[in-house]
């Protein structure tokens, strides 16, 4: 099985469409299975994970947030805040096609049928290649809340042609492909899975995985087949002290199958009865909707909302006319605003000079005492009373003009501003509050055209008794069906209890003396079938847990910074225990592991079942190495992840894979991806590149 891409469409924290080529490569003919994933924490890798399974199972799938919520709840919390309003989905889209341009080559194309804002949806593509036949599958799940339901659609294609029967069939369908119990050992998240070695009943969820991995579920099942071909043959073999037993329970079944088909048939009754009075519920409904019942439900509320919009018409009157009476009306003339705002300058210019002029006469007049007093020639003084009297009428001459206006400061105040911006936010202001009047009129009028057309109380009181009566009716047909079903169900548990007593009477002749003839042969050859099984289910557990064994010993010691600790690793063939030895020989308990060592434990016996499976899985790996030290990093790096499988997706922190690690785990990386997480709008868009990479690894 190779995943291909990954599109999420307003997913938790990834708004808009963002696609990932999940695709492993290849470079100068080496395989490069990762495809690294790099982000904050809670920036959106465990939700990759999370879409992953959720896309596949469903209701089924084993996802980080969703604890105790039903699976509807977690659908509308997954849709992404801003999808409702159909905010921020092109930048996002523009993303992911740059991304899918500059990535390695995909055969798949992207998914036609996601989108638009407003819903959210996951969809995964993979190839799986079984009896030598490789299928492409695309599985899109999409749901959306209308009218406060929610609507969950599943879509899936195979080859680019889309399976109505694969749609309708997933939860089976998927079983065969992916199963739910083994996708746990695949698609994991490292810290979660150190329950291997802490949870001592870890070893019957490992044991029904191993089974299927390794493939001895089926001997299982053909065990279980032998053992109801036994029961049937029993069955002629009864001997006659058992028989009158056996008669009186065929007379029970048979007493029991009697109550539950008149029980059956009382239900048809009942159900067509609900489905008339169901009919009579809904012509009444068309009726009173036909005269006019929703706007008779609705006048209490149009008549509130009536009065509401008559305020606000007359606060917005109120307003307009406050603006009319005040500055507005300037508008009309700006220029004249204009003109007297300049005469008004050059007013205040010419009464500021006359000013100056006077405190200039006033110094020249001190100035000529002055020069009077050192006994200057007169010629000198009636030279410098010259030109201090050419320089007071030049200023004087330069802002000559003639008094009109005489503003007071206040007025020239407030001239100015309405001529810089007052007058045009005024103007403004008018237009707003025109427009929402304009708005509210309209609304009003509606309102009252609605309640014009509300039937009066004296026309519509028989429809609506006649609704009433049918609502009840069908009400009341809806509990007797109710209550019949549950004597159906309690029927057919004594059906099921009388059947299973008789079964069991039948199974116990399987162990009797075998009767000559056909029947006896038959019912020897399925106890020696079973038998044979047993056997042959026993061995090949035991071979196969052997070299489990010896796979998983060989994988945690390879990883395990002490050599020393661990010289075996033995799992027990009936209860699937595990069990750790040291160099002496003596067990050793999985507490005395340190946490990274409990994790590295973990790893192992998942890389020894993916080694040992004839089902050839991608690996999926959250939060690889958080409590690892540096030598256990160094070998998970070195070691684990580019043998991990043929294809292996990370999703790590910067403190996890690191630029040593980073650079180190180069050589074997298809492409990666940098979840930038927005804090500013609380939401993740996909790069191509690492956390310091601008672009993918390796093209």
């Amino acid at each position: 099985m190779i995943l291909e891409q990954l599109t999420l469409d307003n997913f938790c924290l990834y708004r808009g469409r963002q696609v990932f080529d999940l695709s492993p490569g290849q470079s100068a003919g080496k395989a490069l299975p990762i495809v690294l994933f790099g982000g904050i924490n809670g920036g959106g890798k465990t939700t990759l994970l999370d879409a992953i399974q959720l896309a596949l199972y469903g209701p089924r799938a084993k996802c980080s947030k969703r604890a105790k919520v039903s699976y509807e709840e977690y659908l509308r919390e997954c849709i992404h805040r801003d999808a409702a309003a159909g905010k921020g989905g092109n930048g996002a889209a523009a993303g992911t096609a740059r991304m899918l341009a500059n990535s390695a080559t995909s055969e798949t194309t992207e998914f036609p049928r996601i989108g638009p804002h407003g819903k959210a949806a996951v969809a995964i593509s993979f190839r799986y290649t079984a009896e030598g036949q490789a299928h492409t599958y695309e599985v899109e799940r999409a749901w959306q809340v209308r009218g406060g339901k929610l609507r969950e659609t599943l879509a899936v294609s195979r080859d680019g042609v889309t399976d109505r029967w694969l749609s309708d069939n997933w939860q089976q369908a998927v079983e065969e492909l992916v199963p739910l119990g083994i996708s746990q050992l695949f698609f994991f998240d490292a810290e979660k899975i150190r329950f291997l070695a802490e949870d001592e009943t870890a070893s019957e969820a490992l044991g029904a995985a191993i089974k299927s991995l390794l493939g001895l579920d089926l001997a299982e099942r053909l065990i279980a087949d032998a053992t109801v071909l036994e029961g049937r043959l029993a069955k002629k073999l009864v001997a006659d002290d058992d028989r009158a037993q056996l008669e009186d329970l065929e007379r029970e079944v048979a007493a029991c199958d009697d109550a539950l088909r008149l029980l059956t048939m009382e239900e048809a009754s009942l159900k067509n009865e609900k489905e008339r009075t169901a009919n009579q519920q809904e012509k009444a409904e068309k009726t009173f909707a036909g005269v006019g019942g929703k706007h008779y439900e609705e006048r209490e509320a149009r008549k509130h909302r009536q009065n509401e919009l008559a305020g606000r018409e007359s606060q917005l009157k109120g307003q307009l006319l406050a603006l009319a009476t005040g500055e507005l009306p300037l508008a009309l003339a700006p220029e004249l605003l204009r003109r007297v705002v300049g005469q008004d300058r050059r007013e205040q210019q010419a009464a500021e000079a006359a000013v100056v002029g006077r405190m200039l006469e006033d110094r020249d007049q001190k100035v000529l005492t002055a020069l009077k007093e050192q006994s200057v020639p007169a010629n000198v003084l009636k030279l410098v009373r010259e030109v201090h009297a050419a320089d007071r009428l030049e200023r004087q001459t330069a802002v000559a003009v003639t008094p009109q206006l005489r503003l007071s400061d206040n007025a020239r105040a407030l001239a100015r501003k309405m001529d810089e911006r007052g007058l045009a936010q005024r103007q403004a202001e008018a237009r707003r509050l025109l427009d929402e009047l304009a708005q509210v009129t309209r609304e009003r009028e509606d309102v009252e055209r609605s309640l014009a057309a509300t039937p009066q109380d004296e026309g519509i009181k028989n429809v609506v008794e006649r609704l009433q009566a049918s609502t009840v009716a069908a009400a009341l047909a809806a509990e007797a069906l109710s209550r019949m079903e549950a004597r159906g169900k309690t029927a057919a548990l004594a059906l099921k209890e009388a059947q299973h007593k008789r079964d069991k009477l039948l199974m116990k002749r399987v162990e009797a003396e075998i009767l000559e003839g056909e029947t006896a042969r038959m019912n020897r050859l399925a106890a020696r079938t079973r038998a044979t099984m047993q056997e042959f289910l026993k061995r090949a557990t035991a071979a196969k847990i052997d070299n489990l064994s010896s796979l998983v010993t060989e994988s945690f010691r390879f990883l395990l910074r002490k050599q020393t600790l661990v010289e075996q690793i033995m799992i027990d063939p009936a209860t699937f225990a595990i069990t750790l030895f040291g160099g002496d020989g003596q067990a050793i308990s999985k507490q005395r592991l340190s946490e990274g060592e409990k994790q590295i434990f973990a790893i192992s016996v998942l890389w020894g079942l993916a080694r040992a499976s004839a089902r050839s899985l991608p690996a999926i790996i959250d939060t690889p190495m958080a409590r690892l030290d540096a030598k256990h990093r160094e070998h998970l790096i070195e070691r684990y992840f580019p043998n991990a499988s043929h294809q292996v997706i990370v999703l790590s922190t910067d403190t996890e894979v690191d630029r040593r690690y980073y650079d180190a785990l180069a050589p074997s990386i298809a492409r990666a991806y940098h979840l930038n997480y927005h804090d500013d709008g609380k939401f993740t868009l996909a790069e191509e590149g690492y956390f310091w990479e601008p672009v993918a690894a390796a093209q």
